[in-house]
């Protein structure tokens, strides 16, 4: 599967105090940064599944509606995913919990609020005695307590 975010878009996006994997040169291991992307598009497909067309592949282009929030997220993940937990920080975890909820959020937001394969929205029924709907409902005066 294609990373939502390439290697050279990461970089420019990761801030300068990141502490990075480093190859034997001494450059940016961009392959251990390419597997950290891959997993992160994985993470963000798995919560939202409608991402994939019917190859198996990221549909492109993404919604642009969350295209822009999707991008950052992946980012932030694999960021979160390449830094150890020596160099990473409460607020890097933080970052990474809200971009789960933010996920969760997203995927309610393009399915209408619901969640889950073969979920209908409710409808609210109004009685009609021309049309044949009887209002049931029962009313009663009094105290509620």
């Amino acid at each position: 599967m294609i990373p939502l975010v390439q290697v050279e878009q990461f970089l420019s996006r990761v801030p300068s105090a990141a502490v990075l994997p480093i190859n034997e040169e001494g450059d940016v291991d961009t392959a251990r940064v390419g597997i950290a992307l891959a997993d992160a598009t994985g993470i963000i497909v798995a919560h939202l599944p409608w991402l994939l067309d019917e190859t198996g592949q990221i549909a492109q282009p993404v919604n642009p509606q969350f295209a822009a929030a999707l991008t950052g997220i992946c980012a932030d993940i694999a960021l979160y995913r390449i830094t150890d937990s020596v160099s990473g920080s409460e607020d890097t975890r933080n970052k990474y919990l809200d971009n789960m909820a933010l996920l969760k959020k997203i995927n309610q937001e393009y399915q209408g609020g619901l969640e889950g394969p073969g979920f209908q929205g409710a409808s609210i029924v109004l009685p009609n005695k021309a049309a044949g709907i009887v209002d049931h409902r029962f009313f009663k005066k009094g105290r509620l307590y």
